[in-house]
């Protein structure tokens, strides 16, 4: 190829190299930059999370040991259950003495409000307990004296016998649409709906519209009614009748839990009463 030709040829050929070089030295300050904005936010990251893990960690360490201690005052607080049912509602051996004083203590309670007067006349216990396996029961029979509405209160409240917690008024059906009600309404309010649940029935009976309150207070306000009328319906009412008005003076005479009894007869002559009872106890 003569000379001339073979310049002219060589021109282009270093336009195009030089062209290609300069792309690929665009591509790699390119390839450099994204790289070292990587580097940057993977930094960045790492930093954050340098930072934040001992926050985390110190939350994680927080819920835990909150778990641990609702766990622990749950232990505790069913293990006081247990004693006080032990003592008070099913205790382990003869407890003639305190049945007599509880079923005084009511009577003296209803005679504080006025209006209706009532006493007991005589009780007598059944000479030997009646073994039936897991439990023992012991016949009583109480006479009293009294107008309708004085004794009919007094059985009301005997009606109450060996229940502890609002759950024990519940039937457990009741206990399962309630919690599906609070549940359907307002899931972040099922704790609160369980812890209504175990309240203590004479704390209940003391305050009933701030418990029930306190329990509804996050439910959407259309949803409070039916859900109020619901826990009254199963059962509340009764107890709202029967003990609100006596039941600072039931805790103050420490007469609560009342003993596992039942009311098995009932006979009337005028004013006075023949009622038969049974214990029952461990």
């Amino acid at each position: 190829m003569p000379l001339p030709n073979l310049l002219s040829f060589r021109r282009p050929v270093k336009i195009i190299l030089f062209g290609t070089g300069m792309l690929l030295s665009v591509a790699a300050c390119g390839l450099l930059i994204a790289h070292t904005r990587s580097f940057s936010l993977k930094r960045d990251t790492a930093v954050m999370i340098g930072t934040t893990l001992p926050e985390l960690r110190s939350t994680v360490a927080l819920l835990k040991a909150n778990q641990e201690a609702e766990q622990y005052f749950f232990r505790n607080a069913l293990s006081a259950r247990e004693e006080q049912a032990s003592v008070y509602v099913l205790p382990g051996g003869p407890a003639a003495t305190r049945a007599v004083n509880v079923l005084q203590s009511i009577i003296r309670v209803l005679r504080e409000l006025g209006g209706n007067q009532g006493s007991i006349d005589t009780i007598a216990f059944q000479e030997k307990a009646s073994d039936r396996g897991e439990y023992k029961t012991v016949g009583a029979t109480l006479t009293m004296t009294g107008d309708f509405r004085f004794v009919a209160r007094f059985l009301s409240i005997l009606a109450m016998s060996g229940n502890m917690m609002i759950r024990d008024i519940f039937t457990d059906d009741a206990s399962a649409a309630f919690l599906k009600q609070v549940n359907d309404s307002a899931p972040l309010s099922l704790k609160a709906a369980e812890d209504f649940l175990y309240t203590d029935l004479l704390t209940y009976a003391a305050e009933p519209d701030q418990t029930e309150q306190a329990m509804l207070q996050d439910i959407p306000e259309d949803v409070q009614p039916d859900i109020r009328a619901f826990v009254l319906s199963s059962g509340l009412a009764g107890v709202r009748n029967s003990l609100s008005d006596i039941a600072p003076s039931l805790k103050k005479e420490r007469i609560w839990p009342l003993p596992f009894l039942t009311v098995d007869s009932l006979k009337r002559d005028g004013q006075r009463w023949e009622i038969g009872l049974t214990f029952y106890r461990r």
